[in-house]
């Protein structure tokens, strides 16, 4: 009895003696560092380098860096009319999250005067191209009327950005003359009606008996378009699948059977225009994949149909005709 005392006496002194005892803070700090608030702050801010931003047009004024702290990206003062600069060799993507469905905005250039509000995010990637090359139109040809195709094809490339897949228009390059309504629509074939005759050899091909595989390129369309689109695009992005030609395809022509036939029909045209995405570098379908080594592609056949002009008993059943747009791309 008198041990088990004694014990219990001993365990209640050290116990008081523990607690008694100051904690000797110049050990601990010794075992690691005591992080105070700023420094905590620190570890969560990063510095975005992907563009400089200035708070005037024209790169003047003060300059600085967006941040992102705790997650959220920070400007480092107010944005309306900023101008930013982009490191040469590089593509700059812009997010905005201030629409229902956000977006990104592609820069390969800095730019003098730009409003930055709404942004929500900021990457870049090296700079790259490809080159859309038209090699012209294919369709059943039964004399030199049916040669006098009319109508439009419009070229757009786009890029899906990683992870959320916001969608990118690419700018086209310098070189790239004959365009739509914007920088990024390559318009590589334009004609009003089957009345105007440029010289339809350069991209009218024959279809018959079998789709043809044309392996020259247009050097000019007539007036009527332009042979080459040049696109810059992500390097990352070309290597990963993530950019795709956006191909809108709206074509008729006239219609003869023969010389001397009178089933002449000079309106046989799309019911409404056909538009095709295509990815670089990834398999789409039917296993289908544009790279490389398989940087030919055909799109259509589109169906078109039409009334012959006159009352000629031989043609009331109308026309019906097929047509294919025939590319190459390059810089895969």
């Amino acid at each position: 009895m008198k041990k088990i005392f004694c014990c219990s006496i001993l365990v209640f002194t050290f116990s008081s003696m523990v607690i008694a005892q100051k904690l000797d803070t110049a050990k601990i700090r010794a075992n690691g560092p005591v992080l105070k608030n700023a420094d905590i702050s620190a570890r969560l801010i990063t510095t975005v380098t992907d563009i400089k931003v200035y708070d005037q047009p024209n790169y003047k004024g003060r300059s600085g860096n967006f941040t992102i702290v705790n997650g959220k990206l920070t400007a480092p003062f107010p944005i309306r009319n900023v101008s930013f600069t982009v490191p040469n060799g590089k593509i700059v993507y812009i997010k905005k999250c201030d629409i229902e469905f956000p977006y990104e905005t592609a820069y390969t250039a800095s730019q003098g005067k730009v409003d930055l509000t709404g942004i929500c995010g900021i990457r870049s990637d090296d700079l790259s191209g490809i080159t859309v090359q038209f090699n012209g139109i294919s369709t059943v040809i039964h004399n030199n009327d049916c040669r006098r195709v009319f109508g439009d094809i419009k070229i757009k490339v786009f890029e899906l950005a990683p992870g959320d897949g916001a969608q990118s228009f690419m700018n086209s390059s310098a070189g790239t003359h004959f365009r739509g309504p914007d920088v990024y629509t390559f318009l590589p074939f334009r004609n009003a009606s089957a009345s105007t005759t440029p010289p339809y050899g350069n991209y009218v091909h024959n279809a018959n008996p079998s789709v043809p595989t044309v392996t020259t390129i247009v050097s000019g369309s007539g007036g009527v378009g332009e042979a080459l689109g040049t696109f810059r695009v992500g390097a990352s992005a070309l290597r990963e699948g993530r950019v795709s030609i956006l191909v809108t395809s709206n074509l008729g022509s006239a219609h003869k059977t023969c010389d001397l036939c009178d089933d002449f029909s000079s309106n046989v045209r799309m019911s409404a225009p056909a538009t095709e995405s295509v990815p670089l570098n990834k398999p789409y379908s039917g296993g289908r994949i544009v790279d490389a080594s398989h940087n030919r592609v055909v799109l259509g056949p589109y169906h078109a149909h039409g009334s012959r002009d006159g009352f000629a008993v031989t043609a009331s059943g109308g026309t019906d005709k097929d047509f294919r747009v025939h590319l190459t791309v390059t810089g895969l």
